[in-house]
């Protein structure tokens, strides 16, 4: 993630620095946070924020403020039960007796009048058992309306066309909760507010279910249709299931797409994304795509500008069987913008066809210093470290992993 802050900020600086909110968007940050621009704006922030580091910076603290005001108590609870000695002095007869164990009794004030709180609220004991019938129903109906109404849930707002949300029609803003369905047409598009952590553009005919909506587990599947997301949070926060591979969000923007086959194709914009089924892991940073094929998982991530030719031979190599031939194809069809395939290729491969791939790589960039071919060959850890580091692929460095357990049982169950 280094590598690629560091190019986006020296394209903020080309040319001398800017002032400090020069082009920048920090004066609707706020509203932004809060979903109070409209649709379209709101999508025009996003595309700023994928292009600049500092407001994305500024969005970031935003949110780390909005979290530590929550965890502060809204009340504080007195040391003891304060109530008993209030009830006393507001219904204390003459004579010190409290007028509610005289009105319990039937009985008068020991001047022959009522008591305070009989005069105040007269009621017939017959009364009594329905008056506390209906109170109970009334506070039964309260805490339902008020548990209805804190469940997790994100706001979804209406971009285009009519989307429906279990099969009713949404218009303007609406609550989408966990095991709810959202279906677009091929008119309609819709916005989801991901909690706190980001937004998810959804495109004409696409159908996805929310599975979760915890603090540390944002999560839809996405059974068809497109999606374009842009997450601000630490990693691991935001999950996408296909039919293929499971999307994990490393902080990021992207789109994915799945057919009605239930490939996928990935494509980051910003940040990176991990593709996984069953053990399979493709590690898919800004700038490259990655198809994913039901029943066999993640393919080898390529360039956004890769060749056909490439591209044609990574698919008969990752889901076709093509073996050791369409391997070396690929090798051929290889560019110098193609290392981060080139190193998955390694990645994937022992033996003979690693070699290859090894060797194809080291034409296009030096080996990491003390790094032997054979560790790499070998597999070693540090080699395989050291290769990935040097390369930018190395996640770990975005958010270092004794930060990122702490930030993980900082958000456990405080985000909502």
């Amino acid at each position: 993630m280094s590598n690629m802050s560091s190019g986006e900020n020296n394209s903020h600086e080309r040319g001398g620095r800017q002032p400090e909110d020069a082009g920048h968007i920090a004066d609707q940050l706020n509203d932004y946070f809060d979903g109070e621009l409209s649709a379209e704006d709101a999508i025009a922030v996003e595309r700023h924020l994928a292009e600049c580091p500092a407001c994305r910076e500024s969005l970031s603290r935003l949110g780390s403020l909005v979290k530590d005001v929550r965890r502060l108590s809204s009340h504080t609870e007195p040391s003891r039960d304060l109530w008993p000695g209030i009830r006393d002095r507001l219904t204390a007869g003459p004579d010190g007796q409290s007028s509610i164990d005289v009105a319990a009794d039937g009985g008068t004030a020991p001047d022959g009048s009522a008591p305070p709180l009989a005069r105040i609220i007269p009621m017939p004991r017959r009364w009594l058992l329905p008056a506390a019938a209906s109170l109970l129903l009334a506070g039964l109906v309260l805490a339902w309306l008020v548990i209805e109404s804190s469940r997790p849930g994100w706001d979804v707002t209406t971009l285009a066309g009519r989307p429906a949300l279990d099969k009713s029609g949404v218009s303007g803003k609406a609550k989408i909760r966990a095991g709810q369905w959202l279906e677009t047409d091929g008119q309609s598009r819709a916005l989801l507010d991901v909690g706190s952590i980001g937004r998810v553009e959804v495109g004409p005919d696409t159908r996805l279910q929310i599975r979760e909506t915890k603090g540390n587990d944002h999560r839809l599947a996405l059974e068809e249709g497109s999606i374009e997301a842009m997450i601000w949070a630490p990693p691991r926060l935001f999950f996408v299931e296909t039919p293929a591979a499971l999307a994990t969000d490393l902080g990021c923007a992207y789109t994915l797409t799945v057919d009605s086959l239930g490939t996928s194709l990935l494509h980051v914009t910003s940040g990176y994304v991990e593709l996984e089924r069953d053990g399979q892991r493709s590690l898919v940073p800004a700038g490259t795509m990655c198809r994913a094929r039901r029943g066999i998982g993640p393919g080898t991530p390529f360039d956004e500008d890769a060749s056909p030719d490439l591209v044609a031979a990574l698919t008969r190599f990752d889901f076709e069987n093509g073996g050791s031939p369409a391997l070396r194809d690929a090798l051929d069809a290889s560019r110098p913008g193609d290392v981060v395939t080139l190193w998955q290729l390694v990645r994937r491969t022992d033996g003979a066809d690693r070699a290859a791939a090894y060797d194809r790589l080291v034409e296009f960039v030096e080996p990491p210093v003390g790094i032997p071919r054979d560790s790499v060959l070998a597999g070693t850890e540090e080699a395989m470290y050291e290769w990935e580091f040097q390369l930018g692929l190395y996640v770990e460095d975005y958010l270092p992993l004794p930060d990122r357990v702490i930030v993980d049982r900082a958000l456990e169950g405080t985000m909502e």
